[in-house]
């Protein structure tokens, strides 16, 4: 779409990133008027860049503390006129208005501001934007004319284009920017909307409209090369929530070393984006469990976490430890299943170094073979950070390791935000339901049997019991030693769970772990068989919700065998 020149621009902005060298291009290189209102235009001033203020053109000051500033139809007017319709053009002449071409406006960071639980309601009310929704629609409404920029991201490419940029223009730019402005005030709505839906109804699902359902708009939205597989379509979307939480869409892709070597990163793909999910939320999870031993040597350097390692498969644990090291977590995690692991996605709580970079990159020659693993690479590789050292052995070191996405998500330890809804797609609608942001309550855990478990089984139950909570339903998990053994996943009936579970440790060489072994079950067992099968493989503890209407035969057969159980009281079904 060609864009007719732009001799007037009103900038009003919060966000006031990169406005001062924005503005001052758009005077000395354009020769553009600058209107804007307030901090904005004491802020460029102060800058050295001249200014028109709005209430010179309005004949009005800001009233109301700064609630009424732009409202005005010398304003809203002059950025609505059609250009190319007379009538319009008269009545603006006739008014004596000038044509307002482009609007820079971001709004009061709504969702921010109420995320802080010493946020009051008066401060809330506050932070609902008026004045800028409201220019932001007349300027979307006549893009056309009018060219509209609602993100700081977006002022280095307008440049670009206000120069005939080839590439920016073909990219449709104006129509970009448009497209942005609505999602941005859509999704700013949908952020006060929410906070009031909490506030007067107690629920993230206010009886109002499907609106909340599908308008938790993105802040920004990357097509992928397909989905699940070659013949659909995908896409990923960033939600604003991932600028305050980890999370996979905030993550830095690459390390100092591919910027630097200008290396072509590989897409990152739908299916990787699904496991490293998985990867990642698992891998945050099992930071709640603190060091099953007191090594001081390595007190200082963790803490009292324990460095954990996880390994994904098609979004289920194949691999899951904890360690007095890096290393040691990461050796018990491959062990768990070597041959699943190749071709997975790696997540580790800790930042990467060249010293751990280099055991990952010889896992193969250091324990697979001895395993009877196949070979070994990784598709994605999710930590805290990547050295910059370790960036470069990555790349260097094996042929794969030139192709393994590296994602940074950065602190691990940022807690979840509970108001964040998760989607699921059916036949004619979305599915949508709040985070299972139960972990490790303990507090409501029962032992049932008569025996309890050692400090060391307890140790395990609650590695197993996040384990469960994480791999899909029918879900049974096999912990030894602080590392997964077997885990069973996905099946239609609990005892087949409990069978690939049991076969898998012993096909895995950890039969002599399943000796003293414990398990968990992400959903009560209805019936002894199950339990029975763990047992007799070795299991000799079990963590289970409970509430099946045969609680009593299961903790009976328990008790036969001299095994403990414990009930937690909390499901943990995933689909």
């Amino acid at each position: 779409m060609a864009h007719p020149k732009i001799k007037r621009a009103l900038i009003s902005v919060y966000d006031k990133t990169g406005i001062v060298e924005f503005a001052r291009a758009l005077v000395d290189e354009f020769g553009i008027e600058i209107i804007s209102t307030g901090g904005t235009a004491k802020h460029l001033k102060e800058n050295g860049i001249p200014v028109t203020l709005v209430e010179d053109i309005t004949g009005f000051p800001e009233m109301l503390d700064g609630r009424v500033k732009t409202l005005h139809p010398k304003i809203h007017a002059a950025i609505l006129a059609d250009r190319d319709n007379p009538e319009h053009m008269r009545q603006l002449a006739e008014q004596g208005i000038k044509p307002i071409d482009m609007v820079v406006v971001n709004l009061y960071p709504f969702e921010k501001t109420v995320a802080d639980p010493n946020c009051t309601f008066e401060q809330a009310i506050e932070m609902i934007d008026i004045g800028g929704p409201c220019l932001l629609r007349a300027a979307a409404k006549n893009h056309k004319h009018v060219l509209i920029l609602s993100d700081p991201s977006h002022y280095k490419r307008t440049l670009k284009f206000l120069v005939n940029d080839e590439v920016v223009k073909s990219y449709d730019w104006p129509n970009f920017l448009v497209t942005r402005g609505f999602q941005h005030t859509a999704s700013n709505e949908c952020g006060i909307y929410a906070y009031f839906g909490r506030r007067y109804w107690n629920t993230p699902f206010p009886p109002v409209s499907f609106l909340e359902l599908v308008c938790t708009l993105p802040s920004t939205r990357n097509e992928l090369r397909y989905g699940e597989n070659p013949h659909q379509g995908g896409t990923v979307y960033s939600l604003e929530s991932a600028k305050e939480e980890c999370a996979l869409t905030g993550a830095a892709y690459g390390t100092d070393y591919d910027v630097d070597h200008e290396l072509e990163l590989i897409e990152v793909s739908y299916n990787n984006y699904a496991d490293s999910h998985a990867a990642l939320e698992l891998c945050k999870e099992l930071r709640r469990i603190t060091r099953r031993c007191g090594n001081d040597s390595h007190s200082e350097k963790f803490g009292n976490i324990a460095p954990t390692c996880v390994f994904i498969k098609h979004t289920n644990a194949c691999g899951a430890a904890l360690g007095d090291t890096p290393a040691s977590a990461y050796r018990l995690a491959y062990l768990g299943d070597p041959n699943a692991a190749m071709g997975g996605i790696l997540a580790c709580s800790f930042d990467i170094d060249s010293e751990f970079a280099l055991a990952v990159m010889d896992t193969y020659a250091r324990w697979g073979k001895d395993a009877g693993a196949s070979g070994f690479f990784l598709e994605v590789w999710v930590a805290r950070a990547f050295s910059k050292d370790a960036g470069a052995l990555i790349r260097t070191a094996k042929p794969w390791g030139q192709r393994v996405r590296l994602l940074s998500v950065g602190d691990m330890t940022i807690p979840p935000d509970p108001h964040e809804l998760e989607y699921k797609s059916i036949s004619g609608g979305v599915l949508a339901q709040t985070r299972d942001l139960f972990s490790l309550n303990e507090d409501q855990w029962k032992i049932v049997t008569k025996r309890v478990p050692t400090e060391s089984e307890m140790s395990d139950l609650r590695l197993a019991w996040l384990i469960a909570k994480h791999t899909k339903s029918n879900a049974i998990s096999i912990c030894k030693d602080g590392m997964l053994i077997g885990n069973g996943a996905g099946q239609m009936s609990r005892v087949m769970s409990c069978r690939i579970a049991t076969w898998l440790a012993k096909e895995n060489r950890h039969e002599d772990k399943l000796k003293g072994s414990v398990a968990a079950s992400d959903a009560f067992f209805p019936f002894p068989d199950g339990p029975t099968i763990l047992i007799d493989a070795g299991v000799t503890a079990i963590i289970q919700p409970g509430g099946s209407k045969n609680d009593d035969k299961v903790i009976a057969a328990c008790d036969e065998r001299g095994v403990a159980m414990i009930f937690t009281g909390t499901r943990h079904f995933k689909h």
